[in-house]
């Protein structure tokens, strides 16, 4: 099979589309697109020399969870209207400004306009979230595919919502880090190798401090490709670390213990399983499919080895409650929340409390978060920048006094 590209015009509305075909020969991308009712106007070979930079390599575009969330608005607004599932996936795919995205939801059109059902097309794309899979399977079988979509995207925007507090949380310590990184540099490398030159001059006694800073200085100043070197083989660890299993698991752990920010992960963590399985389960999705589902979504190593004793445990004929207790992430409030909804057979609402609870705990704590980064970090500036230009002012003031 190899890929063709080809431009056609609809003999129902003569609008012209465009997009690629996977046939074994130019004559069967013309049949196949004869019987779209579409007249082929140029078809050509799709070639690797000529393939767009946006799909090759490190030029490839990203799709985020936020161009998802986006395609899926549109997309549950377009169903909402009363918008055939084939002409929406077409105008999304036409609007859609992430070239990887387009060219996948072009794909997905093709296959639904071949026969396909839509939760068939986006699962073979292997593109999207498991969670929006499956609710659109759900939605496909209950006939409320526009209710489904739309639920969905509301679970996203609470994720991505959360996941944005957290990182305009650290933007603050992030840049602040960033700052005293660069004033030390600039200290290290400039001001302090012309001070010891004004020093050398005078022939003033250098205290202790000053002798540690000009030593840090001049290696600094001697070894900085390798100083260079283990800065670029930390970076490209740190962004490559957790694809080991091991360290992944390690990581996450750590995550969990961190002062302050060990709560707030397991409060994330909590809002996102809350949230996520109140959806899944309202849709009707059985209870094992939607702790899988979960787990993906959630990310977590730790968390993912918790929820699979429990997976084991419902296959037992554990409750839910049960399956969780003994978790170092939940906390004893959410078992006892969850096992109130089985109990009066409410789940699906007592888990949207669950939610909205754990939701309203991440924005406390990380608002606590913040106060308490804020100051810390400033004295921390205060300390290392102060602490380097005391030590440089140090000989100054030995020989002031000395001449007095």
């Amino acid at each position: 099979m190899e890929t063709f590209l080809y431009k056609a015009k609809s003999s129902v509305n003569g609008k012209k589309i465009s997009g690629e075909l996977q046939a074994e020969n130019e004559l069967a991308v013309r049949e196949m697109l004869m019987k779209k009712n579409l007249d082929p106007l140029s078809i050509s070979k799709k070639s690797t020399f000529n393939a767009d930079l946006s799909e090759v390599g490190i030029f490839k575009q990203k799709i985020k969870l936020t161009d998802i969330n986006f395609f899926c608005k549109q997309f549950a607004s377009m169903i909402q209207a009363g918008i055939s599932i084939g002409k929406g996936l077409n105008i999304c795919a036409q609007q859609c400004s992430n070239k990887t995205l387009k060219k996948h939801l072009e794909h997905i059109h093709s296959q639904v306009t071949e026969g396909k059902t839509l939760s068939e097309a986006t699962r073979e794309e292997n593109i999207f979230p498991d969670i929006l899979v499956s609710m659109i399977e759900c939605g496909e079988a209950s006939g409320n595919l526009d209710k489904v979509l739309q639920q969905t995207v509301d679970h996203f925007d609470n994720q991505l919502g959360v996941t944005k507090k957290v990182k305009k949380a650290l933007a603050y310590p992030t840049i602040v880090l960033v700052i005293v990184a660069v004033v030390v540099v600039i200290l290290m490398v400039k001001v302090i190798p012309n001070f010891m030159g004004l020093l050398t001059e005078t022939g003033a006694e250098i205290p202790i401090p000053t002798q540690i800073v000009i030593a840090v200085s001049n290696f600094c100043i001697a070894k900085w490709p390798i100083l260079i070197g283990i800065v670029v083989v930390l970076v490209v660890i740190g962004f490559n670390i957790k694809k080991i299993p091991s360290c992944r698991r390690a990581l996450d752990r750590l995550s969990l213990k961190l002062p302050i920010f060990g709560d707030l992960n397991k409060k994330s963590i909590s809002a996102v399983f809350a949230s996520t399985m109140s959806m899944l389960v309202e849709s009707g999705i059985p209870m094992l499919q939607a702790i899988e589902i979960t787990k993906k979504v959630i990310g977590n190593a730790v968390a993912d080895e918790e929820l699979d004793l429990a997976i084991i445990s419902l296959k037992q004929g554990q409750s839910l409650y049960d399956s969780l207790s003994g978790s170092i992430i939940y906390p004893p409030i959410m078992y006892s929340m969850i096992n109130i909804g089985e109990e009066t057979g409410a789940l699906d609402d007592m888990l949207i409390k669950i939610s909205v609870y754990f939701k309203e705990e991440v924005d406390i704590a990380v608002d606590n978060m913040t106060l308490l980064i804020e100051p810390a970090l400033t004295i921390f500036m205060a300390v290392i920048v102060g602490g380097i230009m005391l030590a440089v002012m140090l000989p100054t003031f030995a020989a002031a006094n000395a001449m007095m």
